[in-house]
């Protein structure tokens, strides 16, 4: 694959070749009749108002918001005095410069907000004064993912990394990390260092909400594995809660509990609770159908959401002020309904939650905490019945059921003519089959189309084993339930053969390159999204060395070997007609960045004969992995997709 080498270049070679992709692909997109269709319900269900979860310090409220046809969300505060814009994102850069990070001070007069430029994951953090409206001359620079946590009302810890050369960005490793403290007006390089963990490792730290503990979650990999507290009178020595291979990760610190969200011994997830000197209790064990998404302190409540196959559920039950529980209230959420984030409202008293619902608005709902089950799913309940949500499973090579959700039109029977979009992610143990639902999704539907949503092995539908079960050298176990998701509409009578289009972004973009270079004749259209396709030498690049407890090490002869039997980039064969293929990227993409990945597998793939009028490359200007995009970049981006996929299935 070195002739392929000089796309990794930040050069004008690389920047005309890029541009000579766009122009060929906006060539093929532009004639497309379904594409304007799909811009102007793009453009009204995207453009729609939404306002994400708010968080309570004191008696104010802040929350990102978008407002209607705005290209960005800003910060919007509420107290006495009303709702007002504290940051706007139309003031803050270009229309593709985005706040991607806040946390106000426990006092609530001050707010430590990140700005990306250009949806990059590099970003600076900043603090704003509520009452003035004004930024001090405070800055953070050598930020991703900050996590930004405040021990009092002028000192705030977050993790820093190096930050690579200057032209580097979407090559050099990630290293150097720590977690450093910053006071509000001395200068960042006066920032005290409080951790350093062994190796390059996320680190993240919070505060507990009585301000008394300071933790840091250091993870192997993406994996949270070790959990360290202290008080926050700082400094002092870190007590060890838990530490070995995981998954272990903090809550939070409760009295004098640090509740640990596990899956170490049980694959659906427990709550742990430890005291100092290492003392273990079980709070609460989830059962093997309903594995543990996410877990909060709310007030003096647990507050547990989880996904069972055949939709969601919040479980929230009291803790007194040992940490001990007693009669939980269990609400199920149907299928259909997505819960995106939840938290505390004020003064622990109430649970707000956000909810989106299949082709309906999304909405925060604030109910109190002690409300009974039956008022509480009611305000969760919706009546829209203009699409249905159905399970299905699929049997897989190996004959292991695949769970996958099937959105339709109601009234809908299958008749061999449906044009299936099949999403997957597949990786991480993210629970795709709950959350994978995306508002511009809806645009597919209106246009006739049917939606599919694969579980695949890698995420957690069934838990951590379903996760592990697709890991390592046991990868190909997810790309063959993706295969066999592909052709179970054609074997269940819904399609013909060819008709599923299959995308995915990230993680999600390398199981859709996969099953193009190992099935490409079952593929109706292929869109891998910002993929991760060099498989071989994917952990040299920025973050990619937190990918390899997930996929292996290229440098372990035995992983290499499995690795390159399925690498996308490597597996692009010179005598096969490939389907037709939208590779999206985006040129500020520091997380997967598109020279050795994208850019190298786009090319490889229109160098085949047979293939090269059916393969495009479309890449985003001014952007990054999967944040900042504007409104108008995102209506772009999407209706090219969605016009793409049609076009290929004849929708």
């Amino acid at each position: 694959m070195r002739r392929y080498l000089w796309l990794q270049n930040d050069d004008a070679a690389v920047a005309d070749w890029v541009a000579m992709q766009n122009a060929r692909t906006a060539e093929h997109l532009t004639p497309l009749p379904q594409l304007d269709g799909f811009r102007d319900v793009l453009t009204e269900v995207l453009g729609a108002e939404v306002r994400q979860l708010p968080v309570v310090r004191g008696n104010r409220r802040f929350q990102l918001r978008r407002g209607a046809n705005d290209q960005q969300f800003s910060l919007w505060v509420s107290d006495e005095t009303g709702d007002r814009i504290l940051i706007d994102a139309a003031t803050i850069g270009s229309p593709q410069d985005s706040i991607t990070e806040f946390c106000p001070s426990p006092d609530g007069l001050t707010v430590a907000w990140a700005m990306s430029s250009g949806g990059a994951d590099w970003m600076v953090g900043r603090f704003r004064n509520v009452l003035t409206g004004h930024d001090s001359d405070d800055s953070l620079h050598g930020i991703k993912w900050p996590a930004f946590a405040w021990l009092d009302d002028e000192r705030v810890a977050y993790m820093s990394w190096g930050q690579p050369v200057e032209g580097q960005e979407l090559l050099a490793r990630n290293d150097d990390a720590s977690v450093r403290l910053h006071v509000l007006g001395q200068p960042q390089r006066e920032d005290v260092e409080i951790y350093r963990p062994d190796s390059a490792a996320w680190s993240i730290p919070a505060v507990s909400e009585d301000r008394k503990w300071i933790t840091v979650q250091v993870n192997d990999g993406t994996t949270p594995a070790h959990v360290y507290r202290q008080p926050t009178t700082l400094p002092g020595e870190w007590e060890t809660v838990v530490t070995g291979d995981g998954p272990d990760g903090v809550i939070t610190v409760y009295g004098d509990e640090t509740l640990v969200l596990s899956f170490s011994a049980n694959p659906a997830g427990s709550i742990l609770a430890y005291a100092t000197g290492g003392h273990r209790r079980v709070v609460y064990e989830a059962p093997q159908d309903s594995s543990i998404a996410d877990a909060q302190v709310i007030g003096d409540h647990l507050v547990v959401l989880s996904h069972p196959l055949e939709g969601s559920l919040l479980r929230i039950q009291p803790l007194t002020a040992v940490g001990s529980a007693s009669s939980p209230v269990e609400i199920p959420i149907a299928l259909g309904s997505t819960v995106r984030d939840f938290g505390g409202g004020r003064d622990g008293a109430t649970v707000l939650i956000d909810i989106e619902h299949t082709g309906g608005a999304r909405r925060v709902v604030e109910l109190p905490i002690a409300t009974d089950r039956e008022t509480l799913a009611q305000a969760l309940a919706t009546d829209a019945a203009e699409y249905v949500t159905t399970l299905v499973e699929v049997p897989s090579k190996d004959g292991t059921l695949v769970p996958m959700r099937i959105v339709h039109v109601a009234g809908f029977v299958p008749d061999g003519s449906a044009k299936v979009f099949l999403s997957v992610y597949g990786g991480y143990g993210v629970p795709y089959l709950a959350v994978g639902y995306d508002d511009w999704h809806l645009a597919w539907l209106r246009a006739g189309g049917v939606l599919a949503y694969a579980g695949v092995r890698g995420g957690s539908e069934r838990g951590e084993d379903w996760h592990t079960a697709a890991t390592r050298h046991q990868k190909q176990n997810g790309v063959d339930d993706l295969v066999s998701c592909i052709v179970w509409f054609e074997n269940n009578g819904w399609s013909t053969p060819r008709s599923v289009a299959v995308n995915g972004m990230s993680n999600g973009g390398m199981m859709v390159s996969i099953a193009l270079t190992q099935s490409p004749e079952l593929i109706g259209a292929a869109i891998p999204e910002v993929p991760v396709a060099d498989m071989l030498n994917f952990h040299r690049y920025t973050v990619g060395h937190g990918w390899i407890r997930e996929f292996g090490d290229p440098d372990i002869a035995e992983d290499r070997a499995v690795l390159a039997a399925y690498s996308p980039l490597h597996n692009v064969r010179p005598d096969v007609s490939y389907p037709p293929t939208l590779v999206i990227t985006a040129d500020k993409d520091d997380r997967v960045p598109p020279g050795p990945h994208a850019y190298k597998l786009a090319a490889a793939l229109m160098d085949v004969p047979a293939a090269r009028d059916e393969v495009f490359l479309r890449v985003e200007a001014d952007a990054g992995h999967a944040i900042g995009r504007s409104l108008q970049a995102k209506v772009d981006e999407r209706g090219a997709v969605l016009a793409f996929a049609a076009a290929a299935l004849g929708l």
